[in-house]
């Protein structure tokens, strides 16, 4: 199994890019065998928070520290967390309201198979995700 950290550049989105394009971007330079993300949503502080958590409750989001933003999980082809395309469809419903934020890939997995698991436990701050 191969890790790798929110260091290896794919977080990076570009100044005025929509969530969905960065999705699209993010997704275009991993590898097919990718397996989990744990990815993270920053809004602008002036964001309504809840209103826009609400648009991507499909995606199970959770709530980081105190800033406004959002973690959630995505599963490529099995486990646990969202699949890809729901990801993408939530942050579209972000972009259609004119939702303004920062994705960024916190954690890669690639080459995981599972054995009578749902999926990797990440921990971040002392905190089991």
């Amino acid at each position: 199994m191969e890790q790798n950290s929110a260091a290896n550049g794919l977080s990076e989105p570009e100044a005025g890019q929509t969530l969905v394009a960065a999705w699209d971007e993010l997704l275009e330079g991993l590898s097919e065998d990718w397996s989990d993300l744990l990815v993270e949503v920053e809004l602008p502080r002036d964001e309504p928070y809840h209103p826009a958590l609400l648009l991507v409750s499909p995606l199970n989001p959770e709530r980081c520290d105190d800033r406004s933003a959002f973690r959630f999980r995505v599963g490529h082809r099995f486990g646990y967390g969202a699949a890809a395309p729901m990801a993408r469809h939530c942050l579209g419903l972000l972009d259609e309201r004119q939702v303004e934020g920062r994705l960024r890939v916190l954690d890669l997995l690639s080459q995981r198979r599972p054995f009578e698991t749902q999926g990797p436990i990440w921990r971040l701050r002392g905190r089991s995700l």
